[in-house]
């Protein structure tokens, strides 16, 4: 069984395509689809029911007080422990057709898979040229500083061989979780594979300041967490 987990705040204007790609991908039989939704104010939920009644593999979870990728992806994660996972932005910026891909690498027996743009074939398109210089050094900074295995830690299309992994693989739940796992999990058997990132397609980024802000909370977190240190 293969399980893709969607976190989702306001997508109203993507998710149904989105939806829509990921079964044409994958197919009906054995594919669930979970969308986690941070109590969307627009009609996402309307969205996501009125499609379950077309996908039987879709699933909705809104959950109300409580916001932020990292805890929307594990509490996803725990409900599907045992079957092998995907996670994927809403927002139409990953592309459902590297979804085949990444799931065969998991068949072969890799614990981690990344969508990366920073591979040869993998690009970034739709982005300011500032924008791209700000993800590049921050992911120079989380390989050099951590010495991880892949060239695209930042990213948020990520593949675990079961849901179990990525429930316990990282402990904070405010920001992307990839650099997390990858720094406390050194054991891990992680591949990429190349994606060609767009720029969302309807709807307002929530890219920032603030998701500066907690980048460097991430990384100093990791620096200086007791017993794990990131040079290991």
């Amino acid at each position: 069984m293969r399980t893709v987990i969607v976190p989702t705040l306001n997508e109203e204007d993507n998710i149904e395509r989105l939806v829509r790609l990921i079964f044409k991908v994958l197919g009906t039989e054995d594919t669930r689809v979970l969308i986690v939704d941070d109590d969307s104010t627009d009609r996402t939920h309307e969205v996501v029911s009125e499609l379950c009644n077309e996908f039987l593999g879709l699933h909705m979870i809104v959950r109300k007080g409580e916001r932020g990728l990292g805890s929307a992806v594990r509490l996803g994660a725990s409900h599907f422990r045992e079957s092998q996972v995907v996670v994927m932005d809403a927002d139409l910026s990953h592309n459902p057709k590297y979804l085949l891909s990444m799931f065969e690498r998991l068949e072969q027996g890799f614990d981690v898979v990344v969508g990366s743009r920073y591979i040869p074939k993998g690009d970034i398109v739709g982005w300011l040229g500032s924008r791209v210089a700000i993800s590049k050094v921050a992911t120079a900074i989380a390989r050099a500083v951590f010495r991880v295995p892949v060239r695209d830690p930042m990213s948020g299309f990520v593949g675990c061989r079961s849901g179990r992994l990525l429930e316990e693989g990282f402990d904070h739940a405010d920001f992307k979780f990839l650099l997390e796992m990858l720094v406390k999990n050194r054991s891990l058997r992680v591949t990429e594979v190349p994606i060609v990132f767009h720029d969302r397609a309807k709807g307002t980024s929530k890219l920032g300041a603030i998701t500066i802000a907690l980048y460097i909370g991430l990384v100093l977190r990791l620096l200086f967490t007791k017993g794990r240190s990131p040079l290991s």
